[in-house]
């Protein structure tokens, strides 16, 4: 299974995104670090989308794996938002536009979020709302973060009657089959 920076796909040149523009549009300072990674890495829904199969009796597609963040606290982790999303959302979630966290993933739980300012700039927190305090720090920047994702296989029994030997993959193709 695929580990930090193997789940994520790089940008390409035509895929290029203007950060100082989104900064002046939103009148929001990225800290250094999660700007590099927001230029460099593809971001949005399907970033980091596990491994799929294709299940014949249901006719749909079903994991095969999840995204862990395997670090303390351990999470799933379902995206990264894309830059403009993470700002938009945390403006929402802190009710104003001078925000101090910018919402880049989300989970289960809450959100993942990098901090704006001072001290707590590029710093990566756990944003959960039933909590006190809110933001718990997970790692010092994104790079970091990124480094503690790992995919994992979904246990046997959630593949609805499918089992890990039955599945394989023909050249080329991006979604697991069944073999009967």
């Amino acid at each position: 299974m695929r580990r930090a920076f193997e789940l994520l796909k790089t940008r390409k040149k035509e895929d290029s995104i203007d950060v100082g523009e989104l900064e002046r549009k939103h009148n929001i300072l990225i800290p250094d670090l999660y700007k590099l990674f927001a230029e460099t890495f593809i971001l949005g829904e399907d970033c980091i989308a596990p491994n799929l199969f294709f299940h014949p009796q249901y006719k749909d597609e079903r994991y095969v794996s999840y995204v862990l963040y395997n670090k303390d606290p351990e999470m799933q982790l379902e995206a990264f938002n894309t830059l403009e999303n993470a700002i938009l959302y945390a403006k929402d979630l802190e009710e104003k536009d001078d925000i101090e966290y910018l919402t880049v993933g989300y989970n289960v739980i809450g959100g993942i979020a990098v901090g704006l300012k001072g001290h707590k700039r590029d710093v990566v927190f756990l944003a959960d709302p039933s909590e006190q305090p809110e933001y718990t720090k997970l790692c010092n920047n994104i790079f970091e973060f990124v480094k503690g994702l790992e995919e994992v296989p979904q246990p046997e029994e959630y593949l609805d009657g499918v089992k890990f030997d039955q599945l394989y993959k023909n050249w080329g193709d991006t979604i697991w089959q069944v073999r009967e």
